[in-house]
């Protein structure tokens, strides 16, 4: 058996029935979510190599970028299944009509945990990316859990790089304190998203503001992020800024 024949025999087939019903899912509710999306053993792996990394940062936020950070988690082979990318591809030819792009992934493992864990919560935000997968690998079982709070498609796609800054710092910079407020004073007017660890949640990242609450400082709450087609990645105006 070859390897991506191997990743693809313990990742769950997605019927193109099903995946319309996740893609209606995420128009109609903001999001969806394949339960038990990992297996036990891959789950085990992954929250594994969390523990490791936790102990590695005395017990402190860390955050790992791409696939070969992770290598040896289980998250990077993950991130080869064909059965995992053909998520993404059919999702974007649903909401774009259109065929889909090669599916290359910005990739992140973020440990929430220890003292700085407030100054990473709450920090709301548009993705820079149309589809937003997110698999929990460790969730608190006391106490806050982290969840993810999410204000789902508020936007469309825009036509231009110029429009989707404008749309960023307009919540980074302007909206983030009442969002933040409103968070605290009235936290269930967002769409509230209570994580299992080893299930996978899809939601239009690009399209809607997110963040996740604060787990406690002697917690640990650990997420694997997908994100796929950056809608604005051949714009010229981005990459003069980024220089």
């Amino acid at each position: 058996m070859d390897t991506v024949s191997a990743l693809d025999a313990t990742t769950p087939e997605i019927s193109d029935d099903r995946l319309q019903s996740l893609f209606s899912a995420m128009e109609r509710d903001g999001y969806c979510c394949i339960p038990d999306f990992l297996t036990p053993a891959s789950l085990m792996t992954m929250q594994a190599f969390v523990a490791s990394s936790v102990r590695s940062s005395q017990n402190e936020y860390v955050v790992f970028r791409g696939s070969e950070a992770v290598k040896g988690s289980g998250l990077d082979e993950l991130a080869q299944s064909t059965r995992f990318q053909s998520i993404f591809s059919r999702l974007y030819v649903a909401s774009r009509n259109k065929p889909a792009p090669a599916v290359e992934f910005y990739q992140l493992l973020r440990c929430l945990t220890g003292k700085g864990m407030m100054q990473h919560s709450l920090n709301f935000h548009y993705d820079s990316y149309l589809v937003t997968a997110l698999i929990p690998i460790v969730i608190p079982t006391t106490g806050r859990a982290g969840d993810l709070l999410l204000v789902p498609n508020t936007r469309p796609v825009r036509g231009t790089y110029a429009g989707n800054l404008v749309d960023k710092i307009m919540v980074d910079k302007i909206r983030q304190k009442s969002l933040r407020t409103r968070a605290l004073n009235d936290p269930a007017s967002f769409t509230r998203i209570k994580m299992v660890p080893g299930n996978l949640y899809l939601f239009w990242g690009y399209r809607s503001i997110h963040a996740n609450e604060p787990c406690d400082p002697d917690t640990v709450r650990a997420t694997a992020l997908y994100h796929y087609f950056d809608p604005h990645a051949d714009s010229r105006l981005k990459a003069r800024l980024r220089r």
